[in-house]
C-alpha cells in the first residue's frame, strides 16, 4: 500500500500519495496543484497504513506541477536507525587516502596515495586501487565532490574496511565511515540529496 500525505496550507488540507520515500527526501504527488513555493516550510502528516500516523515539518526543495519534493530531517535517534536506508551512488572520480605505512624501513609513518572513488553513501563508500592496503587499521579518505574550489563539496572521512575483493589487477575496498565533522557531514548530505533530487527529475549528473 503506497503511504499517503497530507499538508496544509492555511484552513486547507491538501492530499496526496507518497511516490518515493529514502534518507531525507520524500517525493509526493497530488491529484491538484498544490499553493506553495520552494523554500515553504510545511506541516505534513504521513501515514502509511491508517493506523500508524506521523506528523512532521517538512521543507520545499523542488516541485513539478502537481509533485512536491520534501526534505524532511529525522531525530537523531530516527537517523541512526534509518541510516542504511540512504541511497548509494555510483562514482567516477579521485580521492585521496593516508594510512599508517606498515614497512619499518619506510621514513615516513604515513603513506598517502590516489585512488577511484567507486560508490558513496551516508554511511559509506567503496574505492578502488593497484596496490593492496592493510585493512586491519583505519583509512582516511578526503575527496571534493562537485571538483575543485567547491567547498561545499570538500570531504574528509576515517573509514574502516568492512571487505575487499580482487577484480582484475585492482583491489577494491567497502568501507563504513567511523568518523567525520560536522562540517563534512553536512557537506555529504547536501550532497546525497543533491543526487536523489536529480535522479528523481531525471537531469543528467554533471
Amino acid at each position: 500500500m503506497e503511504s499517503m500525505i497530507q499538508i496544509k496550507r492555511g484552513s486547507r488540507m491538501v492530499e496526496g500519495i507518497v511516490t518515493y520515500e529514502e534518507g531525507d527526501l520524500i517525493e509526493a504527488l497530488f491529484s491538484d496543484e498544490t499553493e506553495v513555493t520552494v523554500g515553504d516550510q510545511i506541516r505534513c502528516l504521513l501515514t502509511p497504513d491508517y493506523e500508524t500516523i506521523s506528523t512532521f515539518e517538512a521543507v520545499v526543495v523542488a516541485r513539478e506541477k502537481n509533485k512536491l519534493f520534501l526534505f524532511h530531517s529525522p531525530t537523531a535517534t530516527e537517523f541512526r536507525e534509518q541510516r542504511r536506508r540512504y541511497p548509494r551512488f555510483d562514482m567516477e572520480i579521485k580521492g585521496w587516502l593516508q594510512y599508517r605505512t606498515q614497512e619499518p624501513s619506510s621514513l615516513l609513518s604515513l603513506s598517502n596515495q590516489m585512488v577511484d572513488l567507486l560508490n558513496l553513501s551516508l554511511g559509506g563508500l567503496a574505492f578502488r586501487t593497484e596496490k593492496e592496503l592493510p585493512i586491519d587499521q583505519p583509512f582516511f579518505f578526503s575527496a571534493e565532490l562537485y571538483g575543485r574550489n567547491r567547498p561545499d563539496g570538500v570531504i574528509k572521512v576515517e573509514l574502516q574496511a568492512i571487505h575487499t575483493r580482487l577484480v582484475g589487477t585492482h583491489h577494491h575496498y567497502g568501507c563504513t565511515i567511523k568518523g567525520i565533522s560536522a562540517r563534512h557531514f553536512h557537506n555529504l548530505r547536501k550532497y546525497i540529496l543533491h543526487r536523489q533530487l536529480q535522479e528523481r527529475r531525471g537531469i543528467p549528473i554533471e
